[in-house]
């Protein structure tokens, strides 16, 4: 049978025991937070999707890159809706652009500017376009971009 005092050591020990690890767990997490940073995307399931139809230089790039359009040719914003996903994002821009021909337009080392179905431009990246002659220099180019 214990008696009184080897049972209050016991209770003592394991009470330390205890608040010994809270203490380690928290120094831990707070040694994480310094060294990697805190970041709300960290917590965050989705991101929600960015459409606009006022595009910023940084979305003309961005939609510029993934349609494979000269660097040389001027374009101007028409649409842009990006879509985050998992391993599946996605990307609607629609454009004007002005060239003296569709191949002018586009690298066509990449894509094809007369195909209207998905085109793989790298692996496990697609694009889909719809173009529309405004004038003869002048180009409505939508482009629908999307990886698996």
């Amino acid at each position: 049978m214990m008696n009184k005092e080897s049972r209050s050591n016991t209770v003592l020990i394991v009470v330390l025991v205890t608040v010994s690890c809270l203490i380690l767990l928290c120094a831990a997490v707070a040694i994480l937070f310094f060294l990697f940073g805190f970041s709300p995307a960290v917590f965050t399931v989705e991101e929600t999707p960015t459409e606009t139809t006022t595009l910023s230089a940084a979305q003309l790039e961005q939609c510029r890159e993934v349609m494979v359009i000269q660097p040389g040719v001027e374009i101007e914003g028409e649409y842009f809706l990006y879509t985050p996903g998992f391993l599946d994002d996605s990307m609607e821009c629609h454009l004007r652009a002005r060239a003296d021909s569709l191949e002018d337009v586009f690298d066509t080392a990449v894509i094809n500017p007369s195909l209207t179905t998905d085109q793989e431009i790298a692996p496990g990246r697609y694009l889909r376009l719809k173009i529309e002659i405004i004038e003869p220099d002048l180009y409505r180019i939508e482009g629908f971009w999307y990886q698996t």
